[in-house]
C-alpha cells in the first residue's frame, strides 16, 4: 500500500513539473568526450585506456596460467586414482 501511494504521488510531482527534471538535465549536458567526461586531459585519458589494457592482459594470462595448472593436476590426480574423466557437456 505504502507503494503504490508513493508511486502514485511521485508521478503527479513529476508532472507538475516540480520534480524529476534533474534526469533530463543530466543526459543534456554529459559531453561527448570521453576524457572530458572522466575529468582528464586527452593524453592522461589515453594513458589511463593502456594502462588498463595492460592490466586486463597481466589478469587473463594468470588466469589462462591458473587454469592450466589446475587441469594439469585434475590430469595427475586421475592418473593416480584411475578416475574416468567426467564430462559435463
Amino acid at each position: 500500500m505504502a507503494f503504490l501511494m508513493k508511486s502514485m504521488l511521485s508521478n503527479q510531482v513529476k508532472n507538475l513539473g516540480l520534480g524529476g527534471g534533474g534526469e533530463e538535465n543530466k543526459e543534456e549536458n554529459t559531453p561527448s568526450d570521453p576524457a572530458a567526461a572522466a575529468g582528464m586531459t586527452r593524453e592522461e585519458y589515453e594513458e589511463y585506456q593502456k594502462q588498463v589494457v595492460e592490466e586486463k592482459m597481466e589478469r587473463d594470462a594468470a588466469f589462462a596460467q591458473k587454469k592450466a595448472e589446475r587441469a594439469c593436476l585434475r590430469v595427475h590426480l586421475r592418473e593416480k586414482y584411475r578416475l574416468p574423466k567426467v564430462s559435463l557437456e
